[in-house]
């Protein structure tokens, strides 16, 4: 029976610890923070009898579970710097991501979808139109649902669509996807990744370990995924804005869209069943999230957008007269790039959270940049500001930890103040 130390008490830590007890594992945790959350975690884990209450440990790290351990799994939260991942590196014990755990109990082919942005909705279509197929797709990973979670439905005839980010990505060790895609790659994360090669190789590990039999769906479009495609030996490339000519047979233009597509079509799904799929596809929730229209303002939630290149893409998809709210805890990047798109597409930017500073630095003199207090006041000040027949967007570029709990939570209270501000006219 192997001792295994599960670092980081999220929804992934949860579904790891549950995962490792039903294989017998004698399972202990340990958790840097210590609030309600992690409590009520730590609590149920109990009750269901996963882990006993003297093997946890909330509020900090210490090494006295480390020191005899034969493996410790990693959550994606945790950085790789963490201490409990330096006593493992001295003591020479393996240390593996909840992504390679998960892996390694999967008995189904894996499809796994990174990039920088747009994962979630190209993972829900690929997940979709493999359904649409006949196919017993289960969709998990990053999106929300962990893999380790899912591995008690997964079947030999299932298929595992798996959203996966750089942060699962820089542990794993022999994950092997039948299929991956990276849509793109721009500045992310460089508040944990050391620069933009750590984390341009995080992204890259994700085929790592196929081989010929396997195909990696690349973006022609992104002039570094199209050099990356130039060295790769294993596996077999393809680009989805190409793949049989998908895109100018039915004219779609749209990354996301393609890159769904082409999965779709390699793993044999009809090309009519596909289009179905787009026509009724209503989008994901906090992605361009239409909430209401308040007297001609469209409100529009694009919570998600937590980078750069996804506020770009809201600004590319949406007509003028834009006021865009942005802002939240910096992950690196440039918000100069976004001039010319503010130019054409923002009447007025209101800035909120700890990136104000970056946020004028980068856009100062393109439009007017108001600097919220608050996220209530940037909503409000929002509506004051809008035009009739414009739009209010909520489109951060940044992640929301310094203000809330995940991007959901911020999206969700932003609705809650639409709502408010509908009620209130």
């Amino acid at each position: 029976m192997r001792k295994v130390v599960v670092v980081g008490l999220g929804k992934s830590g949860v579904e790891a610890a549950r995962l490792l007890a039903r294989g017998k594992d004698r399972v202990f945790i340990t958790e840097f923070k210590d609030d309600k959350v992690t409590q009520d975690a730590r609590d149920l884990l109990v009750a269901e009898g996963v882990v006993k209450l003297g093997n946890i440990e909330l509020g900090g790290h210490t090494d006295k579970f480390i020191k005899t351990a034969d493996l410790i799994v990693v959550s994606p939260g945790v950085r790789r710097d963490a201490e409990p991942i330096k006593w493992a590196e001295v003591r020479k014990i393996p240390v593996i991501s909840e992504l390679e755990l998960a892996y390694t109990m999967c008995s189904a082919p894996i499809i796994a979808v990174t990039g920088t942005s747009g994962k979630t909705t190209t993972t829900t279509l690929i997940g979709q139109m493999l359904r649409s197929g006949g196919l017993d797709a289960i969709i998990c990973g990053n999106i929300g649902n962990p893999f380790s979670g899912e591995i008690k439905k997964i079947k030999k005839n299932s298929v595992v669509v798996l959203e996966v980010s750089s942060f699962q990505l820089e542990l794993i060790d022999k994950f092997k996807p039948r299929v991956s895609v990276i849509l793109n790659i721009s500045d992310n994360h460089l508040d944990r990744h050391k620069d933009m090669h750590e984390y341009i190789t995080a992204k890259c590990r994700v085929f790592l370990s196929q081989d010929k039999s396997d195909i990696v769906f690349l973006n022609k479009n992104d002039e570094l995924l199209s050099e990356i495609a130039g060295v790769i030996k294993n596996p077999k490339v393809e680009f989805f804005n190409e793949y049989k000519d998908l895109g100018r047979k039915y004219n779609i233009l749209n990354e996301d869209f393609l890159a769904a597509m082409s999965v779709a079509s390699f793993m044999g799904v009809d090309e009519a069943k596909m289009l179905e799929v787009l026509k009724d596809f209503k989008g994901i929730e906090h992605r361009l999230e239409h909430v209401a229209n308040v007297r001609g303002v469209d409100f529009i939630n694009d919570s998600k957008a937590t980078t750069i290149s996804s506020v770009g893409w809201a600004l590319k998809s949406l007509e003028e007269n834009i006021v865009l709210i942005m802002g939240g805890r910096y992950k690196g990047g440039d918000f100069g790039l976004l001039k010319p798109l503010v130019e054409q597409k923002v009447d007025y930017i209101i800035s909120i959270g700890e990136a104000r500073t970056q946020i004028k630095d980068g856009l100062n003199g393109v439009k007017p940049i108001f600097e919220a207090n608050s996220f209530s006041e940037a909503v409000f000040e929002g509506f004051k500001k809008a035009k009739k027949g414009g739009r209010v967007l909520l489109s951060p570029g940044c992640s929301s930890f310094d203000m809330f709990e995940n991007y959901k939570e911020r999206g969700k209270i932003f609705k809650e103040l639409v709502n408010e501000i509908r009620k209130s006219k």
